[in-house]
């Protein structure tokens, strides 16, 4: 067998490969052969399948600036635009997309103690913005009271006395009490303002001793159930109604700042990089299926749905110009590793 002959197998073995890798041939085959495949993998040792070195430099690699410019952002912001647009389709309430059970672990959740924490609580109540609302509310209610209790002026009081004792010949008195009713309110108004500016803190700290003392009250639960319950009887599309063109595009911007500022934070990579390197040395030479299972994750796909998913990419991938340059160096490399003058075996 001279070398014309093995180069021209080699030709017809690369052709063979091409045409046989993307055939329909090739489609049985792969959905055939995945279901074997798949419990092959998952019997395989997890220290073959995970290099938790490779893991952690793969994600210092999406680190770097510019995959966080190009690739992680854009897939955040996209991912998030997704989810807000399914979200205004929505028509379904929310508790029609809980599954069995559900409502029943969030109320266990939300009969939990100190579910909230003191310190948020003091946190918003204390705040410039509820300070002032406070005050508001207060001047308003004491401007009211005054309005109405005052013996002075209210109408059951001083007034009404006056045209009992003398229902005639009032006028000057009317104006008098008029004027000074002006007065009074005049200078009652900054007084009320001064004595709010310190008592309306005063106050929202009283509110927020007896919230943190009575948050696991009966009635608090239930109040917090009840709040549950408004939402998820909500539609989903008017949960995110408010939520315009101009708001959404920010959220989208946040999501991916986001996203990126967790892979750029040193320290969550390196504690998620120590985290999978201690599970694989841990479980290095268990089968895959086993260590996925002490995470309570029990595989159970669909396999030939996988493969009719998976297939249009693998033969994809099998007709690329690198993948086809790398099957024929891989049939090059064999026969040229051949000598001249090969005898065919008897």
């Amino acid at each position: 067998m001279d070398r014309a002959l093995l180069n021209e197998l080699k030709a017809r073995q690369i052709a063979f490969l091409e045409a046989r890798l993307v055939s329909e041939a090739a489609a049985r085959d792969f959905r055939e052969r995945l279901p074997a495949g798949f419990a092959a993998l998952l019997a395989t040792p997890l220290g073959e399948l995970v290099d938790a070195g490779a893991i952690g430099r793969a994600l210092e690699a999406l680190a770097a600036e510019e995959p966080l410019r190009r690739a992680v952002r854009p897939a955040a912001a996209a991912a998030l635009a997704a989810l807000v647009e399914a979200a205004r389709a929505e028509r379904r309430r929310g508790k029609e997309l809980l599954p069995e059970g559900a409502r029943d672990k969030l109320d266990r959740i939300l009969e939990q103690p100190k579910i909230v924490p003191e310190r948020l609580v003091r946190e918003v109540l204390e705040s410039a913005a509820l300070d002032a609302v406070m005050r508001d509310v207060l001047y308003d209610t004491l401007m009211e009271f005054s309005e109405k209790v005052n013996p002075f002026f209210a109408e059951w009081g001083l007034p009404a006395l006056l045209k009992r004792v003398a229902p005639f010949g009032l006028g000057g008195v009317g104006k008098t009490m008029g004027a000074m009713r002006g007065e009074f309110e005049r200078r009652l108004e900054p007084e009320i303002r001064r004595f709010l500016q310190g008592f309306s803190r005063t106050a929202m700290r009283q509110v927020h001793d007896l919230l943190v003392a009575k948050g696991d009250t009966p009635e608090f639960v239930g109040l917090r159930k009840q709040v549950a319950t408004w939402v998820l009887e909500q539609e989903i599309c008017a949960l995110v109604g408010q939520l315009d063109a101009k708001s959404s595009a920010i959220a989208e911007e946040l999501g991916a700042d986001i996203a990126a500022q967790l892979l750029r934070d040193r320290p969550v990579r390196a504690r998620t990089s120590e985290a999978i390197a201690a599970f694989v040395a841990a479980h290095a030479g268990e089968p895959l299926g086993e260590a996925l299972g002490r995470l309570g994750i029990a595989p159970e796909l669909d396999v030939g749905a996988l493969a009719d998913a998976l297939w249009p990419v693998v033969r994809s991938v099998c007709a690329t110009g690198p993948v086809r340059a790398w099957l024929a160096s891989v049939v090059e490399e064999f026969f040229d590793g051949l000598p001249d003058g090969i005898e065919p075996s008897a």
